[in-house]
């Protein structure tokens, strides 16, 4: 197994898309609205990720396995800090904005290579701490990154459809905890 990994550009947006939502749907089924999740489609995401590369300064990264897409992971600096984290002195510096892989290829160390990017990309951007969000219910996701030895600092209500849902923020103050999980 071969996993390929590079920076992402516009001409990856509707395999991103697709991958975007069949994680979404193999993550999220039986966790928040199905009607949701069945209305969640490619040609919507790739609109976004059009939005998304047009005016974003995230970095996007994407994984193909023997040429197949199949994952990928968008960070850069911090967008949405747990609540009572100083603005002044911030404890993290930039977060995993998604992380989505096709469920078929769950478990098969795609999520932990896109993961290790992303880190040392961060790492030379100077960034030294780190955060992101998951749906508290999405076990799978949470045992991922407790792996990964991230620690819960946070969390938050959210939306999806008709799903009030609870986000957990998992965090590394030292990003470098991530590559010895």
């Amino acid at each position: 197994m071969l996993i390929d990994i590079r920076k992402a550009t516009q001409a990856d947006i509707p395999d991103i898309a697709e991958i975007h939502v069949s994680g979404w749907q193999g993550a999220y089924g039986g966790i928040v609205d199905q009607q949701y999740l069945d209305n969640f489609t490619v040609d919507m995401r790739i609109e976004k990720w059009i939005e998304h590369f047009d005016s974003d300064e995230s970095q996007s990264m994407i994984a193909y396995l023997d040429g197949k897409a199949v994952g990928f992971v968008d960070f850069g600096a911090l967008k949405t800090a747990p609540a009572g984290m100083s603005k002044i002195r911030p404890l993290y510096s930039s977060e995993i904005y998604a992380l989505y892989l096709k469920p078929d290829y769950f478990r098969q160390g795609i999520g932990t290579a896109l993961m290790v990017e992303a880190v040392n990309d961060l790492k030379t951007q100077k960034h030294q701490s780190m955060c992101l969000w998951v749906l508290d219910k999405n076990k799978r996701a949470c045992s991922f990154y407790e792996s990964k030895n991230g620690k819960r600092v946070g969390k938050m209500m959210t939306e999806i459809g008709r799903t009030k849902a609870k986000e957990v923020c998992y965090a590394w103050r030292d990003i470098n905890e991530v590559l010895k999980g």
